[in-house]
């Protein structure tokens, strides 16, 4: 089995450190991963410049190509440059210190990175862990954790659609003891708690903070959401698609010229 794994912390994260460990065992371990922290960042890739991508030896990893760009483009430059040759048989983006739960799949450069491959056929599986002031990471536990994860995953009758790739959060649970059992579950739709406070004024203009809660955000029961913060370990399966499937207007041929002034 060959991996290719990447995040969006930047290369010296300690939660690419455990994921590269927790897939040691599973195989050979590529490493693509960013210069800087991407967090929150999306599904940016640069295609107007140059990217600069240097290739070092580091403990543990051995050789890892670090590129200064995004995580997709890691994601690119390690599918159709680094292996090229050889590629990997799943791409694994984390773990991330942070949930990256419901609406978070459209700011998450972890996610962002899985996506990437499973558009660029292969498949894929983002990792996150729910953060918590009263629950620090024990990366040696989670890492243990994630290798099984990642082992059923990659069963056959696990294997996702071209295009799909697996989401999986981690809660935050006293003394690092973690479920022994995954919940698949749909993502939540409902926004964030969205909030700012003036940190400064000036004449012309406004210093904005933001102050949301993250654990404040709406959750439908059932939901990514919902069963994370109920100390469930979540996985769920996210599709390329962003089109409304049961829209009547869709394959419908309409004339301009019919359309009616709004009221």
């Amino acid at each position: 089995m060959r991996f290719l794994i990447t995040n969006d912390d930047g290369f010296d994260a300690p939660g690419l450190q455990a994921l590269w460990q927790a897939l040691v065992p599973l195989g050979t371990v590529q490493v693509v991963a960013p210069a800087i922290c991407h967090s929150s960042r999306g599904h940016a890739v640069d295609t107007k410049n140059p990217i600069r991508v240097e290739q070092r030896l580091i403990a543990p990893f051995g050789d890892m190509r670090i590129v200064h760009s995004s995580p997709a483009d890691c994601i690119r430059v390690g599918l159709r440059h680094v292996m090229s040759d050889n590629p990997p048989d799943c791409v694994v983006a984390g773990i991330n210190p942070g949930a990256n739960l419901g609406v978070d799949l459209f700011y998450s450069g972890t996610a962002a990175a899985a996506r990437e491959a499973a558009l660029l056929g292969v498949p894929a599986i983002a990792l996150s862990r729910l953060i918590h002031s009263d629950f620090p990471i024990n990366w040696a536990i989670l890492s243990r954790q994630v290798g099984k994860v990642v082992k059923l995953l990659l069963r056959p009758e696990y294997r996702l659609p071209a295009g799909h790739f697996w989401n999986v959060n981690f809660p935050t649970v006293a003394g690092e003891c973690y479920p022994e059992e995954v919940l698949f579950v749909p993502h939540g739709i409902e926004p964030h708690a969205v909030q700012f406070q003036v940190l400064e004024t000036g004449q012309d203009f406004e210093l904005l903070g933001y102050s949301a809660s993250y654990r404040d955000r709406p959750r439908s029961a059932g939901s990514d959401v919902d069963e994370l913060f109920s100390q469930r370990v979540t996985v769920t399966p996210v599709g390329p698609s962003l089109t409304y499937a049961e829209s009547a207007h869709l394959q419908t041929l309409v004339s301009l010229g019919s359309a009616a002034s709004p009221d």
